[in-house]
């Protein structure tokens, strides 16, 4: 039983074989010779591909030569990936059904047909011999590309700008456009996105490392509170030492804000045409050491960085030219509150408001200030100009006047408050405001409140003890406060 079956196997297997022969000697009888001779190869520059295929009628013989003459394009070039939409299988098979049909004589330039013949008896058969080259990946690409992204008009307009800035060897604006092409490619989720995306990211970083970064200049020294001469220069240049313009910089530095407390500023700079950042320090309100960093690449530029990265694609050679090209200052900051010079004018007024003919609290604070080492003086200026106008219309005055002959200023106006008399004795209650003004720039250094209470047995005694108090008690938050 068992031998039977096994001799019933062979004898189906020996007529299939039979069949087949059988068919292909039928095929093979039409074979042309030269396709017979013919072998498939490989050279340095493609491929030679044969195609045969028979069926019933013309349209149909023609239909199975595309699609196998499609598949392997694909094979041999990498892109199937590219082509998963149909629409754009659809277009590269009628390319290739108009190559083999000789409408066209090359699908841009990748294929050619070799020879080919059409024999037309009970059925139609096709032999063909086609030459692709091995270009066809890049060529498969570009059209995907041209397809898609061909008539974005805002991406093409981004690119245009960034081959006009690269010929003007402005190499940072050139980056900035491509980084803000690939973050459009991105949104759009169109077939190689991610592909053309790094694309431009990858060439933004080549064109960055274009850039050269070099110190040529910074403060040699600096006292605190007072105005830095020396400006801080960034070079821009290329190997070969030309400028490059147009190069931002976040500059970030260490100052006062408005509300007195210490705090980082930042600015964002440019170099100018010869490729040189400058960047003018504003006073340090603190001595000790100040730190200073030039950063390239403005908010937007690393806010495009950060969304690239967010969406999967890779920003690291941006990232480390950026980190590499950081510059990096601490300054050494010298207190300058004792060598500057300092003028005084402080209005005294009594309990209702009046000006007072005194200078009690203007020589008290000159005097202690003046014997702790302070350059000091009182000013001859009315006190009365105070009261007649508003701050900035008398910081402006001031800056007028006595720019040059004062760095800084001490004005406001101090006052009695209280006045009790207590059986044989009077107690005086005064108190004020003050400001310190850098004339130079016409920054408020320090604003002070305080009041003072002194008690004597003359009335006159007390007014002027409680001002001279209040004075004190002024210039000791002076020196406390004051760099």
């Amino acid at each position: 039983m068992k031998s039977t079956l096994l001799i019933k196997t062979y004898l189906y297997f020996l007529l299939l074989l039979l069949a087949s022969c059988a068919t292909r000697v039928k095929v093979d009888s039409h074979v042309p010779e030269w396709y017979s001779q013919l072998e498939e190869s490989e050279d340095d520059a493609g491929f030679l591909i044969k195609i045969a295929e028979v069926s019933p009628s013309e349209e149909a013989t023609l239909d199975a030569a595309v699609e196998e003459l499609y598949l392997r394009i694909m094979e041999h070039s990498g892109r199937g990936s590219l082509y998963s939409e149909k629409a754009d299988q659809d277009l590269l098979k009628q390319a290739i059904r108009n190559v083999l049909q000789e409408n066209e004589s090359t699908i841009d330039g990748f294929l050619s047909v070799q020879k080919q013949e059409w024999i037309s008896l009970d059925k139609v058969y096709y032999y063909g011999a086609l030459y692709l080259k091995k270009s066809a990946g890049k060529e498969l690409y570009d059209r995907i590309v041209q397809a898609y992204y061909e008539d974005d008009e805002i991406l093409q307009a981004l690119l245009a700008a960034s081959l006009l800035y690269e010929s003007e060897m402005k190499y940072y604006s050139s980056a900035e456009e491509l980084i803000k092409a690939a973050l459009h490619v991105k949104s759009l989720s169109e077939p190689l996105a991610d592909d053309l995306s790094q694309g431009y990211i990858d060439r933004a970083g080549l064109l960055l490392r274009k850039i050269k970064l070099r110190s040529l200049n910074s403060p040699n020294s600096v006292l605190s509170n007072q105005k830095i001469s020396d400006p801080f220069h960034i070079f821009c240049t290329t190997d070969d030492e030309q400028g490059i313009a147009d190069v931002e910089f976040l500059v970030r530095y260490q100052g006062r804000k408005r509300d007195g407390v210490q705090g980082e500023f930042e600015r964002r700079l440019v170099s100018n045409v010869s490729g040189i950042m400058e960047f003018y320090h504003p006073f340090i309100p603190f001595s000790g050491t100040a730190d200073v960093q030039f950063e390239p690449g403005s908010r937007d530029f690393h806010a495009g960085l950060l969304n690239l990265e967010k969406a999967g694609l890779d920003v690291s050679s941006l990232r480390q030219w950026l980190e590499e090209s950081t510059i990096n200052y601490e300054l050494n900051v010298a207190s300058g509150a004792r060598t500057v010079s300092m003028g005084i004018v402080l209005l005294h007024t009594d309990s209702t408001g009046s000006a007072l003919n005194q200078e009690d609290s203007s020589v008290s604070l000159q005097e202690t200030l003046s014997q702790d080492g302070y350059n000091t003086s009182l000013m001859n200026l009315n006190p009365r100009e105070i009261s007649k106008k508003s701050e900035d219309e008398f910081i402006r005055d001031l800056r007028a006047l006595y720019k040059g002959k004062y760095t800084r200023v001490v004005f406001g106006i101090v006052g009695i408050r209280d006045f009790e008399s207590r059986n044989d004795s009077y107690r005086v209650k005064t108190s004020g405001s003050i400001k310190v003004v850098d004339v130079d720039s016409g920054e408020v250094l320090l604003t002070l409140e305080l009041d003072k209470s002194v008690e004597s047995r003359s009335n006159t005694v007390a007014v002027s003890a409680s001002f001279q108090e209040l004075g004190k008690a002024f210039a000791e938050e002076v020196k406390r406060s004051l760099e």
